[in-house]
């Protein structure tokens, strides 16, 4: 979930009334819940933050793309720029955001100039130099290393350094995304070249650094990791940034959102991201609470496996999108507090076509598409074609309550028209490290996709051939020809265009089943400090964190 334009952003303190009610916006008037403005500081805390799922690997390049992975990372590793929750890029270890303005992007889109502020130093010592950023472009672009993604990366034609501080990127062909694919976040984020100067390329992937990174960048760094228990990081002395306010955060492992509630609760926890919204009345009653809706330019949707030849067939495509009662998910299972989608654009990026609506619930629909593809009715009450009944498999990560939800009523909602949804979930860590990337064995999988501020980059990741989350396998050359045509434009009003026509094709396509774009739900608990960002994690501020009580 990764999971970066104007945007509406939300973090109010919920109301019970606004749950009884079921409304679509949370109150804009901020709330303390049961907090006092006056609660007493504690220095040098400990910060425990539960995560649903545990990372496979903490190493700022490697994928899987996992959400609370991306958490414990940005703790530790910080990049050239960062987002403000307002949607503001900034500098971080970068001096300056380059434009054409500032000269720091040539006139033909080409050339970007990088300068990195002087003295700053890793967890070890070492200066942060030109080399590092080297170092990592030279691993993300090795064919041998599962970097997360290698996008605008691979576009680089020559990597110069200029001096310690400065180095230029010359690209193939001007890309619009780079800086917000390259260089914004922390997957990918930047490696240390006094560490993997030393570590062939094909060692990377296995590297005792993946579990144990000794050396990091960001306001914490690594201490310890129980697998299966929690990953413990720590002040780090070296830290140009504010000095964290905690001593150390844990990262506790709780793969069951019922426990996660129980610790809230029970004050086991401090922080609690990506709660179900169910879970949003019980969190505001805890005491010492302060729970958050953020509007973010988030989509939840069930990637659509083309390598199936039933789904290959877009009246199958359409007509699962025509028997799903998406306006039941949004006001059922999340409680109005999300936003139905018609394509890849959520309502928060600039290139979201509002004419482009989405699919109204029509069952009758639904049923003339699969008769006209083939699909007909058994006395069993599901379709059958040359002898084949029409069986899907619907997988996602296990135990979380709103999907388990959403799949319960799916089921119901595709049997009415004669498809045997069977549902196959998955623990987190391998529902995206391993069934998602190898396309099987599911039809359809669901999962939430976080864009960032460039909404060109999620179609080149999810839709064309090779994109590194193409799970689907989906390949239409008027759409890559599309999406590549508007990555070397420049502005916005010149982009649009084409990805208001990508965003038809899509909706018309469907290689995705597009639900809805979601509120996420968070809470902190007897600490201050804690500010979501719809750009990124949670932790992007981390260094601010300070237990109260």
């Amino acid at each position: 979930m990764s999971i970066q334009r104007p945007l509406t952003w939300l973090a109010t303190g919920l109301t019970l009334s606004a749950i009884a009610a079921g409304c679509g916006s949370p109150s804009t008037t901020t709330s303390q819940g049961t907090t006092t403005s006056k609660a007493a500081v504690i220095a040098n805390g400990t910060v425990v933050d539960g995560i649903f799922e545990e990372p496979d690997n903490l190493n700022p390049i490697l994928g899987p793309n996992m959400t609370f992975s991306a958490i414990v990372k940005t703790s530790m590793f910080h990049n050239l720029f960062q987002v403000l929750p307002n949607g503001t890029l900034e500098p971080d270890i970068a001096t300056v955001v380059p434009t054409v303005a500032n000269g720091g992007i040539s006139a033909n889109g080409l050339v970007y100039t990088f300068h990195l502020k002087q003295g700053l130093k890793w967890s070890n010592g070492q200066p942060i130099t030109s080399k590092d950023v080297w170092e990592t472009y030279k691993l993300i672009t090795n064919p041998a290393v599962n970097a997360v993604t290698k996008l605008g990366w691979s576009d680089v034609k020559t990597f110069k350094i200029l001096s310690p501080y400065s180095f230029q990127l010359i690209l193939n062909a001007p890309f619009a995304p780079l800086i917000d694919t390259v260089f914004t976040g922390s997957s990918p984020g930047i490696l240390p070249y006094s560490v993997f100067k030393n570590i062939p390329a094909s060692q990377v992937n296995t590297a005792h650094f993946n579990v144990d990174p000794s050396v990091s960048d960001g306001p914490f760094m690594f201490k310890s990791w129980v697998p299966g228990v929690a990953i413990t990081v720590q002040r780090n002395p070296y830290w140009w940034g504010p000095k964290p306010k905690a001593s150390q955060i844990v990262f506790k492992v709780i793969p069951n959102e019922n426990t996660l509630l129980a610790d809230a609760q029970s004050h086991a926890i401090n922080v609690y991201y990506f709660a179900p919204i169910e879970q949003a009345q019980p969190l505001s009653a805890i005491s010492g609470a302060k729970v958050f809706f953020t509007s973010a330019p988030n989509e939840e949707m069930a990637v659509v496996n083309m390598r199936d030849p039933v789904l290959d067939n877009v009246k199958v495509r359409q007509a699962l999108e025509y028997a799903i009662d998406r306006p039941a998910l949004v006001s059922k299972v999340w409680m109005g507090h999300a936003t139905l989608v018609g394509a890849d654009q959520p309502p928060d990026a600039w290139a979201y076509d509002p004419q482009i609506k989405p699919y109204p619930y029509n069952p009758q629909k639904a049923d003339a598409l699969l008769t006209a593809a083939g699909w007909k009715m058994g006395s069993n009450g599901f379709r059958t074609k040359n002898g084949q009944e029409l069986t899907l498999i619907y997988s996602t990560t296990a135990g979380n309550p709103y999907r388990d939800a959403t799949e319960r009523l799916l089921q119901f909602w595709l049997k009415q028209v004669g498809i045997n949804l069977v549902i196959r979930n998955y623990p987190a860590n391998e529902f995206f490290g391993t069934i998602l990337p190898d396309g099987k064995p599911w039809d359809l999988a669901e999962y939430e996709y976080g864009q960032g501020l460039d909404p060109g980059v999620r179609p080149q990741v999810m839709y064309e051939p090779g994109g590194a989350e193409n799970f689907g396998a989906y390949n239409n050359p008027a759409v890559t020809s599309l999406l590549q045509a508007q990555s070397t434009l420049v502005t916005e009003a010149q982009r649009r265009p084409y990805l208001f026509r990508v965003e038809q094709i899509l909706h018309n396509d469907l290689p995705d089943l597009f639900y809805y774009s979601p509120q996420g739900v968070s809470a902190s608990i007897n600490m201050s400090g804690y500010q979501p960002n719809p750009w990124s994690v949670d932790t992007w501020n981390c260094w601010d964190w300070q237990l109260t009580k």
